[in-house]
């Protein structure tokens, strides 16, 4: 399959079809992927499962519990 970058922001995206989500198995909520740059130019793009789905969650309360003062004096700039 061939596929286009799309603008994104000041960013770049792959979309990634719903379809091809099904058809590999995975979910749009809970898929992940890892990318590798090859030195030649290449790009890998492979699915991985996370260890721990909710990780990213408790990693996200704890940054938000650390930094509570400094997130709320930034909010009310």
């Amino acid at each position: 399959m061939i596929k286009q970058l799309i603008k994104h922001g000041n960013n770049s995206a792959l979309v990634i079809d719903k379809a091809l989500l099904d058809a590999a198995g995975l979910s749009e909520k809970t898929a992940w992927f890892q990318i590798t740059v090859d030195p030649n130019g290449g790009i890998t793009i492979q699915s991985v499962k996370a260890v721990n789905p909710d990780l990213h969650k408790k990693a996200f309360r704890d940054v938000l519990k650390e930094n509570d003062d400094l997130l709320k004096r930034l909010s009310k700039r």
